[in-house]
């Protein structure tokens, strides 16, 4: 078994990877991922390195929820313009999470969705199994200040901390949100 290179490696020396994903639904078992956005900064610093949006294909789009469809901004075209297959999306993902740190909102959701994606096409992570969380820094930072109820990256932190979110429930714009969020949050 190979150890990976990031065991022996303190937290604060990795860099982060601030992420966001869209899916065609909710139902991790029977909704697909379809969009990844990226936001790769330093890991002392936080200085910007890069970012990255990626379209994956849906195979199943007729168990997709309109609702969700509707409010990530999929569209047919588009997705056929810039799309790419499940494993080729995943692989450029993991060219910019090697020894990184991930990082988002409410980033358990979106990590179980990576995650099964992953083992749908027989690759592994290649990012640290630890993560942070804005919503739950912000809870932690905020709960007693302000008048926040959900702690919602786009209707109540970024707000909060005056950050443009850009096109809300696009996976590069929410990953950007999210990257200014927790910079914020880190000052506080």
């Amino acid at each position: 078994m190979t150890i990976p290179k990031f065991k022996d490696t303190p937290l604060e020396e990795l860099d982060l990877v601030f992420f966001d994903c869209e899916f065609t639904g909710l139902e991790i078992l029977k909704h697909e991922l379809i969009e990844i956005g990226f936001v790769k900064a330093k890991a002392k610093t936080l200085e910007f390195i890069e970012e990255g949006d990626i379209k994956i294909l849906p195979q199943h789009i007729e168990t997709a929820d309109p609702h969700s469809l509707q409010l990530n901004g999929y569209n047919e075209e588009e997705w056929k313009n810039e799309g790419v297959g499940k494993k080729e999306g995943l692989e450029e993902f993991l060219r910019h999470t090697e020894n990184c740190m991930l990082i988002g909102h409410n980033v358990n959701a979106d990590r179980m969705f990576v995650q099964k994606a992953l083992e749908e096409v027989g690759l592994k992570p290649n990012f640290h199994y630890k993560s942070l969380d804005t919503l739950s820094l912000g809870w932690a930072k905020l709960k007693d200040k302000g008048n926040f109820k959900t702690f919602s990256l786009l209707n109540e932190l970024a707000p909060h901390f005056e950050v443009d979110t850009g096109r809300e429930h696009r996976a590069i714009d929410d990953a950007r949100t999210t990257y200014q969020v927790f910079k914020k949050l880190i000052d506080k």
